[in-house]
């Protein structure tokens, strides 16, 4: 119903943010990384959503398109409330989430308060085919081959590979290669890994 709110900052407080649009005050439940983004007497924008149920109605802001979006997939997960998705982006950000999400990696999930194996399981199955990851932060630093000296364009070039279906061990080992035969752009990386492949 609301798609975003705009106005001064009155109140931060237990996870409440209070925006006063025309001597009106509205209060959105947020999480830690959007209350961090408010500051009290500044105008905000909070992308909002609002849940009616039974016993009443609640506003969830958030202070980025992309923190609504990943609350609103979290939730259409089975077994995910508002309040745990909530409590979810308190514990991450959206690209981390979705990046942890992406790789299957269900111990960093575990790590967010109040967030159980089974249902972090629920969430990479469910969400898995569903998140969009930068291919720039599709690859965590590599731990596999000590030997490779990572840096942005080997990094690049390792998630284009994973993204065309490599493995990450086979990835490094490509890009370690083309790496040791001198190729160092990410584009250069990749042209010549398929050349060794």
């Amino acid at each position: 119903m609301f798609g975003y709110i705009t106005g001064e900052v009155t109140d931060i407080r237990n996870g409440i943010v209070t925006v006063d649009v025309n001597g009106v005050g509205f209060e959105l439940a947020v999480s830690q990384n959007t209350a961090a983004e408010c500051r009290l007497g500044q105008r905000q924008r909070l992308y909002s959503y609002m849940q009616v149920k039974e016993d009443g109605i609640a506003l969830f802001g958030f202070a980025t398109v992309e923190e609504k979006e990943m609350f609103l997939r979290l939730i259409s997960v089975s077994g995910v409330g508002c309040k745990v998705a909530q409590a979810i982006l308190s514990g991450i950000d959206p690209d981390s989430l979705a990046l942890a999400i992406f790789n299957g990696d269900t111990k960093l999930l575990t790590r967010i308060k109040g967030l159980g194996k089974k249902t972090a399981e629920r969430i990479v199955l469910e969400l898995k085919e569903k998140v969009v990851v930068d291919a720039a932060q599709m690859v965590l630093p590599v731990t596999q081959n000590p030997d490779l000296q990572i840096n942005k364009d080997i990094q690049n070039a390792i998630a284009v590979l994973c993204s065309l279906g490599k493995s990450r061990q086979d990835a490094e080992k490509l890009v370690d290669a083309a790496a040791k035969l001198g190729a160092s752009t990410a584009d250069e990386l990749v042209n010549m890994a398929f050349r060794i492949n």
